[in-house]
């Protein structure tokens, strides 16, 4: 006896729309740390830096560095990012700074979000700074509700910074123990909940991307 099985076609996503990647380019370096901390294979400068200088001559400016076991064994890491500061890359972000954890991709995809926006970040940083007096005291909201210096403001901490103000401000503002927020911008409206204490989340997924950070 055979049993049949008939797919039907209408539950299946036939058509799939992958979110279009924040990076240009992607290469490799040839090095490897082990969990351990040994070094399994030495990094090559040399390959590295003949890697690195075709993507500058390019015209990329900014680079994000993910190194497998970077995240506790950051030397690698450290010098690759020496030899592009050499080559002239004005934004490089190294995955053991801004996010130190143990999982490679989601390291990964929050070091490569940090790169391409921290350049559009500080241009916006500085253009604030620069119409204020001297001495002024900047600071900025970041993602997990609290408040940075304008100068260590970067990318990965600024991507959920509007919510988090908005429940931060609901908060101060009221003084209440329970609260339902309504925040309505020119682009978005965002709910919130408050029960007495904030909620921080390690991982979220904004238009596509997983960010790891609070």
């Amino acid at each position: 006896m055979r049993i049949g099985y008939q797919a039907r076609p209408e539950i299946f996503a036939r058509h799939i729309v992958l979110p279009e990647q924040p990076y240009e380019a992607s290469v490799e370096i040839i090095e490897r740390v082990g969990a351990d901390g040994e070094i399994v294979t030495p990094l090559d400068e040399q390959a590295a830096r003949a890697t690195l200088e075709p993507v500058r001559e390019r015209g990329i400016d900014a680079l994000a560095i993910v190194l497998m076991h970077g995240w506790k064994f950051p030397e690698h890491e450290r010098r690759v990012a020496e030899i592009a500061r050499e080559l002239g890359f004005t934004q490089i972000s190294v995955s053991h700074e801004v996010a130190p954890l143990i999982k490679l991709v989601g390291r990964g995809d929050t070091t490569v979000v940090d790169a391409y926006l921290s350049p559009i970040l500080r241009r916006y940083v500085d253009r604030v700074s620069g119409g204020l007096p001297d001495g002024t005291k900047l600071q900025f909201m970041q993602s997990n509700g609290g408040l940075t210096d304008a100068g260590a403001f970067r990318g990965k901490d600024a991507i959920l910074s509007g919510p988090a103000g908005g429940v931060v401000g609901m908060v101060a503002a009221s003084g209440e123990e329970r609260l339902i927020g309504f925040d309505m911008g020119g682009t978005s409206t965002d709910v919130s909940h408050y029960a007495g204490r904030f909620e921080l989340a390690d991982e979220s997924t904004v238009a596509g991307v997983r960010i790891r950070a609070r």
